[in-house]
């Protein structure tokens, strides 16, 4: 429960238009998270711990996207790939609560996060989230924005015009 004290913590220092929200479900899956807060898919973050030369870099993608490992290492510069949840473990993480700020972690930020009024993610635990403004997600952890992900839909219809063709 460190992270989630500790994005409180932020939250008051820095006068966030933020709010801490509970829920039930693990905030491993996007998916039920935006279920179970009735909040759309494209609103939820999804902060995935990406690793390159054993050095932890945290990928931010909207919940209905994926991220894109070929786009993250040209970011970066250097091969990227997912952290594995001993990994995160060994870094003081946990799958679904990695926390949206605070972390320490070097940020990068898919471009599509911006395009949203607001954005849920994790405050540091499977089980508590935190609602925010994107650009206050960017400012808080001095992240780079980029274009890191590829959506699920449009790949959806890729596999359907393969099909049928």
């Amino acid at each position: 429960m460190r992270w989630v004290e500790n994005t409180k913590t932020l939250m008051r220092k820095h006068s966030l238009d933020a709010e801490i929200i509970e829920h039930e479900w693990w905030g491993k899956d996007s998916i039920k998270v935006s279920e179970a807060l009735s909040v759309p898919l494209k609103n939820v973050i999804k902060g995935l711990v990406c690793f390159y030369n054993n050095n932890p870099v945290l990928a931010v993608i909207c919940g209905d996207d994926r991220l894109d490992l070929e786009k993250i290492s040209r970011v970066v510069r250097v091969n990227v790939r997912l952290g594995r949840a001993k990994e995160l473990k060994a870094i003081g993480f946990q799958i679904g609560g990695v926390p949206a700020i605070g972390s320490g972690l070097k940020t990068i930020v898919d471009k599509k996060v911006l395009e949203r009024a607001f954005i849920v993610g994790s405050a540091g635990s499977p089980y508590i989230g935190i609602k925010m403004k994107p650009l206050d997600l960017v400012k808080m952890n001095n992240a780079i924005v980029d274009d890191i992900s590829y959506s699920t839909q449009l790949n959806a219809c890729l596999y359907i015009f393969d099909y049928v063709h």
